[in-house]
C-alpha cells in the first residue's frame, strides 16, 4: 500500500469492522489535542489580527470623517465671517458714497445758488436750508 493510502485509512473511521467498534487513527497520522489546540490557537491569533487590523482602520477612517467635518465646520464658518465682513464693507461703501453725494450736491446747489441774480437775503435763506439737510 502506498503511504497516502495509509494516510487515508489512519484517518477514516472503519465501519465495516465486525468488531462493532471504529477503527482510531494511530500513530503520526492521528491529530493530537496539541495539534488541535495549536491549530485552533493559529487561527484564533490570524483572526484576532484580522480584527484588531480592521479596528484600527475603522478608528482611522472614523478619525479622518471628523477631522474632514471640523475643517468643514471652520471653512463654513469662516466663510461666513467673509461673507459678513464683505456685507458691511459694501454697506460702508454705499453709505460713504451717498454722503459723498450728498455733499457734491450741496456744493453744487450752492454754486448754483451763489453764481444766481437773486437778493443776499435770499441766498442766505436758500445756503441754510441746503446746509440744515
Amino acid at each position: 500500500m502506498h503511504s497516502i493510502q495509509k494516510c487515508n485509512q489512519a484517518l477514516t473511521p472503519n465501519f465495516n469492522d465486525n468488531s462493532g467498534s471504529r477503527k482510531r487513527p494511530m500513530g503520526m497520522f492521528a491529530p493530537t489535542y496539541a495539534n488541535l489546540l495549536e491549530s485552533w490557537q493559529k487561527a484564533h491569533e490570524t483572526s484576532e489580527n484580522a480584527c484588531l487590523e480592521w479596528n484600527e482602520e475603522k478608528a482611522s477612517n472614523m478619525e479622518k470623517q471628523q477631522f474632514e467635518e471640523v475643517n468643514l465646520q471652520k471653512q463654513m464658518e469662516f466663510d461666513e465671517k467673509q461673507h459678513a465682513k464683505k456685507q458691511e464693507f459694501k454697506k460702508e461703501k454705499w453709505n460713504c458714497e451717498l454722503k459723498f453725494k450728498e455733499k457734491k450736491f450741496q456744493m453744487d446747489l450752492t454754486i448754483a445758488v451763489l453764481s444766481s441774480s437773486r437778493p443776499i437775503v435770499e441766498l442766505e435763506c436758500i445756503l441754510t436750508l441746503i446746509n440744515k439737510k
